[in-house]
């Protein structure tokens, strides 16, 4: 049956509601339809930048290149390592100076302060049987050529052997202190540490060339390297760190602070006297003795006299003046 309202039913039904963007994107910029989404453009390109780069750390020619470069870095330091020495000469020796031990430094620094409780001054070799393996930590006596070709013991297996770990450790301290101590007074300034560094370098050079001049003139034929005169000659901040904080920190006025000085200045003297005889005065039982050291009354004499100087005089002058 035909009603003349079916078309106006038709027409009055509601519409389908659509989104602002479909709408927005079918009216200003066509179908869309077959486009992929926004998140799948944004993951796409992600995907395709990595792949790249995964498969060229998974390529077998960059871990060869890698290996390769491993290898030779590993081989040019080990080369570096081992010849160091034909760089700078001397530096082979180095080594040796720093094998020491807690108890060798604690040793050292008694020795240094009271030198009176020790009885044998004379220094062994690597191959002494009387070194104790156990109670350094150090797997074995490497010790040092010298000009005779005697191997010394190490520091640590020797408390008669020089080293270079107390000098430096000292140096380092007795900059630091002099400076905290300087502040304290309300004296300090920034170009205190180079005043302070450059002036214990020009003393401890000073100190070295007479010790070296004086051997010079007194024809010693030494078996120690430069590197045992370093040493000794650094030993004597040890004994400038002590004054140092006597004076600043217990003090008691100038007649018992000079005493002090005379106390600490005689142990350092008759250490050194000790320590430095093997290279002023050779003795029949020492290990660096050689038939050529055989010397007379007089130069004896002599070599007695200059070591008493050095090591009384010149080190009284030092540490009275690095002291100050």
């Amino acid at each position: 049956m035909y009603s003349p309202y079916g078309n106006i039913a038709q027409n009055l039904q509601h519409p389908q509601p659509q989104h602002a963007s479909s709408f927005l994107s079918q009216s200003q910029y066509g179908n869309t339809q077959g486009v992929p989404a926004q998140g799948a453009q944004g993951a796409a390109p992600g995907q395709a930048g990595g792949a790249p780069y995964s498969a060229f750390l998974n390529d077998p020619a960059t871990s060869m290149a890698a290996q390769f470069a491993k290898s030779s870095f590993g081989s040019s330091n080990q080369y570096i390592q081992q010849n160091f020495g034909s760089f700078i000469p001397g530096t082979l020796d180095l080594n040796y100076y720093f094998k020491v031990s807690n108890s060798y430094v604690m040793k050292k620094i008694g020795l240094i302060l009271f030198p009176y409780r020790n009885k044998n001054w004379s220094r062994l070799t690597a191959s002494d049987p009387a070194i104790s393996l156990g109670s350094t930590g150090i797997a074995s006596p490497v010790g040092v050529a010298t000009p005779g070709n005697i191997s010394f013991a190490p520091p640590a297996y020797d408390v008669n052997a020089p080293d270079l770990y107390i000098p430096l450790m000292a140096f380092i301290t007795y900059i630091l202190l002099w400076s905290l101590f300087q502040g304290i007074n309300g004296e300090f300034h920034p170009q205190l540490f180079g005043y302070l560094a450059s002036q214990t370098l020009a003393c401890s050079v000073l100190d070295i060339f007479i010790f070296k001049i004086g051997l010079y003139l007194l024809n010693c034929s030494t078996q120690s390297s430069m590197w045992d005169l370093i040493a000794f000659s650094g030993y004597k901040y040890v004994s400038i760190i002590v004054l140092l904080c006597w004076k600043h920190l217990i003090g008691g006025g100038w007649f018992i602070y000079y005493a002090v000085v005379l106390t600490v200045t005689a142990n350092l003297s008759l250490f050194l006297m000790r320590s430095l005889k093997f290279l002023v005065l050779p003795s029949s039982d020492s290990v660096t003795s050689t038939a050529s050291n055989s010397i007379s009354s007089r130069q004896r004499k002599l070599r007695i006299q200059f070591l008493f100087i050095y090591a009384v005089v010149v080190q009284f002058f030092i540490i009275l003046f690095m002291s100050r």
